[in-house]
């Protein structure tokens, strides 16, 4: 299979996006469940507020434009409650995929030495998971594909014209 020509954009899978907005709308229905029924004021208190902050961030996450994964010949560029920060290819050493819990699988992936200061966090993720920073798991059901994917266009990108077997 051949890669699809530059630029192409990825957007979240929306089952993953709704069962979040779920979750955070759960928490906020349990503290104030907790709050009215007095069983624990105080934990009710602080999950609706939990649930008040982050169901909002849900809900904007669904938003045309909140978030993607794109990927042009410089590099590729996550976007994330409108927020967008960039890669260029030839900082990049590569991807592949790990797991954050046993449940919880994410692409990651690493600069080359010298291409980005490397901050506390990113040693101590390295060390912890093998990966300097990650795409999130919004892109699509399966992280090794993705990682693949984009090994293929960090290569096609850097040496030339690859192949992809995905």
């Amino acid at each position: 299979m051949e890669l699809r020509a530059l630029p192409i954009t990825l957007l979240p899978d929306r089952k993953t996006q709704w069962k979040q907005l779920l979750v955070m709308c759960l928490i906020t229905a349990g503290g104030a469940a907790s709050i009215y029924w007095k069983s624990s004021p105080l934990a009710g208190w602080g999950l609706l507020v939990i649930g008040g902050i982050l169901t909002p961030i849900a809900i904007v996450q669904l938003l045309p434009g909140a978030a993607s994964l794109t990927l042009d010949q410089d590099g590729f560029h996550v976007t994330g409650l409108y927020r967008r920060t960039s890669y260029r290819w030839d900082e990049i050493e590569g991807f592949g995929a790990y797991s954050l819990t046993p449940k919880k699988k994410m692409c990651g992936f690493n600069f080359l030495d010298g291409a980005r200061p490397k901050s506390f966090l990113m040693k101590k993720s390295r060390s912890s998971f093998g990966y300097e920073s990650g795409l999130g798991d919004l892109y699509g059901p399966d992280p090794d594909k993705l990682a693949e994917m984009m090994n293929a266009y960090l290569r096609q990108q850097t040496e030339g014209p690859v192949a992809w077997l995905g």
